[in-house]
């Protein structure tokens, strides 16, 4: 905004050069200046009238005014200001208020005004810095101020800060009540005195880290005062303060409960709820984490499997009770027996494995001696005295090409052999123990004319509704009686036909069969109920599949609505994106879609979510725990609540006493299948039995 001056005095004489130069520095001065007579202006340099937007003109008429300049909420101040200097308590103010530009923007200045006399008048002279940027600047400091003090205050996570020497310089609420200690005490201590002493190492590295500007996160466990242990996940980060650290600052949750819940899980997941030693999960993630480290270290490992001879005597004679107790001995010795390096597995019933990382053949021959020797010596068990011995399997990995499954199949062959050659003994594998490749060969050969041949049929077990007692489906279950090998079991052809490929037609077969028997079963007035038939992934794999079960629910003239698939947790191991469009074609057919053996495979949560089954069900093995003790119902209880949490029906696999029944029933399971109903029968010989009344009635 351009300045006329025309308020300037004429100046003439020997002083006229001065007063120009003066009178220059005024105009460019970066400060605005003025004279006020009154709230009249009297002169305004050119700064002026940039920072409010008028002109010289409008300033010098009388047309704006100061009252006019100042936001109206800040006049009291200039007020106060005038009046002071005008009745003499003070000659100079100094003062900030925020000034209305002529745009109507507000610009925050500060006003140095002194009062002098001018022509015998009395005048105030004053200059104006515009301050808005300042003052903004302020407003922000003081805001992230007050936003840092309530996230600092009142943060549910404990927040402290420590100097370079780990002593505290600052805690929040939630740091006192995590520890205990009043904020006075922590600040006139370190973090050392509540640190655990095994994991002062880690705090000290991890401090020293953040120390040196480096962000971490860790686990350790610190001592509340009232000397309770509580499991922190602690994050450290650097203070900085004009580019130098100056201390750390750390927050810290208390995980306590959730690691005791992370263990409860693992427990459920990967232990034996009854000897508390590993099962097979666990056995094979550890086998499986060995021999991926005996690729790069070369050192040798061995596997041994065992097998307690007599066990079912004891369980049948004395009862499940005195089995139970057995085993748990059982465990014990073979504990005793390993290093701490070992792992000692229950795979199932009187099944065990023993995981020897590093072990030469000497040491694993070795050991089986001894675990033979202390399965020898007699039992004592609920005051009866038991001998019994035990058949081992020992298998060496002898390549890098070696698998958890091969290598426990091996240690499983050879304790075959040592049972076989009169048990209480230990056998070493060696590829003339595997008779399996012939076998596997006359299998694949007879696979070929088993369906041309009539040799294979279906038996056919039912599946009770528990709330009623009726029969809610009947599964499909495969026989192969072999001209030569007699009856085959399925798991003994239907891998062999995976691999070959042949699985899609014994397949084909197995669901027309048994969709064409449900029919027969509706039109005997039957019914209506499901027919359950497995399905492979070899199957599901096929882009065709979901069109090939469409023909054959046409040529059967069955509604989809009647049967359900039942595929095992290994199938969530492949192609998600394809399944899931396998599912939504066989779903649309109307069919429902069962995942069997739950709990013994792959699944996760995230897996159940995302393919949506209609039912689960609870393999056999969660069931026969149930009268072991609290831990079988835990986990079978837990399963069901998930499934209805899911809204999934829930099934039970393996159901043989009124026990298991009633405690399924009391935990409202869906459905329940067994010898308890039934055993697989062939068509011809079902009866459809109803489910027993318990006593009292069922309620």
């Amino acid at each position: 905004m351009k300045s006329t001056n025309r308020n300037k005095p004429e100046v003439s004489g020997p002083g006229a050069y001065h007063k120009e130069m003066f009178d220059t520095m005024i105009q460019n001065s970066p400060a605005a200046m003025y004279i006020l007579e009154g709230t009249t202006f009297l002169y305004v340099n050119r700064q002026m009238c940039e920072l409010t937007g008028y002109t010289e003109d409008e300033f010098i008429s009388g047309h704006v005014t100061m009252p006019d300049l100042i936001c109206a909420e800040d006049l009291p101040i200039v007020r106060a200001s005038v009046n002071d200097r005008l009745e003499g308590r003070t000659a100079e103010a100094r003062y900030r208020v925020r000034v209305c530009k002529k745009d109507g923007s507000l610009h925050h200045i500060e006003v140095h005004a002194s009062k002098m006399v001018q022509d015998g008048k009395a005048v105030t002279c004053g200059t104006i810095i515009d301050v808005t940027e300042q003052v903004m600047a302020d407003i922000q400091l003081q805001e992230n101020q007050e936003r840092f003090e309530s996230l600092f205050y009142n943060n549910p996570d404990a927040i402290f800060k420590f100097d370079l020497e780990g002593k505290f310089t600052a805690v929040n609420p939630a740091c006192t009540d995590l520890v205990g200690y009043s904020a006075e005490k922590l600040l006139d201590m370190s973090f050392a005195p509540l640190i655990v002493s095994e994991d002062l190492g880690t705090a000290f590295t991890h401090f020293q880290m953040a120390a040196e500007g480096i962000h971490s996160r860790y686990e350790l466990s610190a001592m509340h005062e009232d000397g309770e242990l509580r499991r922190l996940e602690v994050t450290a980060f650097p203070v900085k303060q004009r580019g130098e650290i100056t201390g750390v600052y750390g927050i810290a949750k208390d995980i306590t409960e959730k690691r005791a819940h992370q263990k409860l899980l693992e427990e459920m997941v990967y232990f034996d709820p009854l000897t508390k030693l590993p099962n097979r999960k666990l056995f094979e993630d550890r086998l499986s984490q060995v021999l991926h480290l005996s690729k790069t270290n070369q050192k040798p490992l061995a596997v041994l499997f065992l097998d307690v001879d007599r066990f079912k005597f004891i369980n049948d004679s004395l009862g499940h009770h005195m089995g139970d107790e057995f085993l748990k001995i059982t465990a014990q010795r073979l504990s005793a027996e390993v290093r701490k390096t070992d792992t000692v597995a229950r795979f199932a019933g009187d099944e065990f494995a023993v995981l020897l990382p590093g072990a030469t053949e000497e040491e694993a021959v070795a050991l089986a001696k001894r675990l033979n020797a202390a399965l020898s010596e007699p039992f004592d068990v609920l005051g009866h005295s038991l001998s019994v011995s035990a058949s081992i399997g020992i298998a060496y990995s002898c390549s890098a090409e070696e698998s958890v499954d091969s290598l426990v199949k091996k240690a499983d062959v050879a304790m075959y052999f040592t049972k076989r050659s009169g048990k209480n003994n230990h056998t070493v594998y060696t590829p003339e123990l595997d008779q399996g490749s012939a076998f596997k060969l006359l299998v694949e050969q007879g696979l070929k004319a088993a369906i041309p041949n009539n040799e294979f049929v279906l038996h056919y077990q039912p599946i009770m509704d528990l709330k009623n007692g009726k029969v809610s489906s009947m599964e499909a279950l495969i026989r192969w009686h072999h001209p030569e090998l007699g009856l085959v079991p399925p798991d003994r052809f239907i891998p062999v036909s995976e691999e070959s490929g042949q699985i899609v037609a014994i397949g084909e077969w197995v669901l027309r069969t048994a969709c064409s028997q449900n029919k027969a079963w509706q039109e005997a007035g039957y019914g209506p109920f499901k027919i359950s038939v497995n399905v492979s992934t070899i199957q599901l794999q096929r882009p065709d599949f979901p069109e090939k079960v469409k023909a054959i629910l046409e040529e059967t003239g069955l509604d989809g609505k009647w049967v359900e698939l039942e595929v095992t947790e290994s199938i969530l191991l492949e192609d998600t994106e394809r399944l899931k469009c396998c599912f939504k074609n066989l779903k649309a057919l109307g069919l429902s879609i069962a995942i069997d053996d739950f709990g013994t495979g792959y699944t996760s949560l995230s897996y159940l979510r995302e393919f949506e089954f209609d039912r689960v069900k609870i393999d056999r093995s969660f069931i026969g725990d149930i009268n072991s003790g609290s831990n079988g119902k835990a986990i079978t209880s837990t399963i069901i609540a998930l499934a209805h949490k899911l809204n999934m029906g829930v099934i039970a696999e393996g159901i043989e006493d009124d026990t298991q029944l009633s405690f399924l029933s009391d935990e409202l399971c869906d459905e329940g299948q067994g010898y308890y109903f039934s055993r697989p029968m062939p068509a011809e010989l079902q009866q459809f039995p109803a489910l027993p009344e318990k006593p009292g009635g069922r309620g």
